[in-house]
């Protein structure tokens, strides 16, 4: 159980509305991974096509979140929230709408997906770094800490009961609620009282060359996103490509590989209450061992392991991924000068999703001609060996929390 003084960041309006706002985006979102597989694995059951569909929705999101880091240390973080909600909301709905009418296919749903995923993409740096304006100093990993409990208790039910709506009533009504809860989030955050940094006075080259100058002149921070090139994009084509291709061709249906889902949030729920409590002093090599567990589903996967196994080795994964997410966002936020964290954030997320694209095209091809199996069993090797290697660099086994001494400015609630 969270102590008095780990809740007491609850105390902060700005910071409910902004939780309530992300539970009620990702009871849509946790739900859409499901839906839009089995939606395109029913009109072309080929993996190739859903790669596309995969890949198609992360390219815009390589440029977008190199323009979102500049925007948001330039422009109304809310505004950008907002509209990086609205956009998403419309695609969504037009997606629903295409698979309902029987006129979905390739190329529309991946054109859709494309510009949904550009428009959280430019959202995505202002919302990594909107913390510090909603919370105080010394509450920042709470904060982290607390976002993510609430959301992950939301995807432990989603993803199950995601798949049960696709086996039921079919995937378009569960892309239609995705729909209505990006607009419902947008409508929360414009609630927002957060005031728009001051204007810039350089160009907006001049601010990326800044935030390329913080980023690149940090060892422990641009590893650690070179290592995430690598483990993103075979992660996430061995286990949101190839997991709903494995359950499909076994005949476990989406119902199973929606179980699956859950489990992996039920971690990400239990990694949330470790990173409450335990703030570690080697931040980031608590970090980098955190994402060791991330293969165990793939192996689970490639030795046709019974539910419960595949399921168990989820909890782990989805627990770890946690714990490694907040000390990650806790170590930029508290290590960065704030005046320069949405550009760093987004040139993290740009290199750790690089290789997304090109990996869920060659899984997806490589999976088509030799089987899935193999490269399950390819990808979990390579992502141990890279997480692996940052543990030989200085600077990250060195890395150590900042402790807050000073008495922090109260925030406004």
């Amino acid at each position: 159980m969270a102590s008095r003084s780990s809740l007491s960041v609850l105390r902060h309006k700005p910071f409910r509305l902004f939780v309530l706002a992300r539970i009620i985006s990702m009871s849509g979102s946790a739900m859409a991974p499901v839906a839009l597989a089995f939606a395109v694995l029913g009109f072309d059951g080929r993996p190739n096509s859903l790669a596309i569909v995969l890949a198609g929705s992360t390219v815009p999101q390589l440029v977008m979140l190199l323009v979102g880091g500049v925007i948001a240390d330039r422009l109304s973080k809310r505004r950008v929230i907002v509209l990086g909600n609205l956009v998403p909301a419309l695609t969504q709905g037009v997606i629903a709408l295409l698979v309902a009418s029987g006129t979905a296919d390739v190329t529309r749903v991946a054109a859709f997906a494309a510009l949904a995923g550009g428009a959280s993409a430019l959202t995505q740096p202002a919302m990594n770094s909107l913390l510090p304006d909603l919370v105080e100093a010394d509450q920042i990993q709470e904060a982290n800490a607390l976002m993510r409990l609430p959301v992950n208790a939301v995807k432990i039910a989603a993803p199950a009961l995601g798949g049960l709506l696709v086996a039921l009533v079919g995937p378009e009504w569960t892309l239609a609620w995705d729909a209505a809860s990006f607009a419902m989030a947008a409508a929360l955050v414009s609630r927002l009282a957060i005031s728009a940094p001051e204007k810039r006075k350089y160009s907006v080259l001049r601010d990326f060359r800044e935030g390329w100058a913080e980023f690149s002149g940090r060892f422990w921070l641009w590893s650690y996103v070179l290592s995430g090139t690598v483990v993103v994009a075979l992660w996430l084509g061995g286990y949101q490509l190839l997991g709903p291709v494995v359950t499909h061709d076994r005949d476990l249906g989406a119902a199973r590989w929606g179980t699956v889902q859950g489990a992996f949030a039920v971690g990400l729920f239990g990694g949330g209450f470790i990173s409450l409590k335990w703030k570690p002093s080697r931040i980031m090599v608590v970090c980098v061992c955190a994402n060791l567990p991330l293969a165990l589903p793939l192996l689970a996967l490639a030795a046709d392991a019974p539910l419960l196994v595949l399921a168990s080795s989820a909890v782990l994964a989805g627990a770890a991924l946690d714990v490694a997410v907040v000390c990650w966002h806790t170590a930029m936020q508290e290590q960065l000068p704030s005046e320069v964290l949405g550009r760093v954030s987004s040139l993290s997320s740009t290199g750790e999703l690089m290789a997304v694209p090109l990996g869920y095209l060659a899984v997806g091809a490589t999976a088509t001609s030799l089987g899935p199996t193999s490269v399950l069993l390819v990808s979990a090797a390579v992502m141990t060996l890279a997480t692996l290697v940052l543990l030989l660099a200085p600077s990250v086994r060195a890395m150590r929390r900042r402790v807050v001494t000073e008495v922090p400015e109260a925030v406004a609630v």
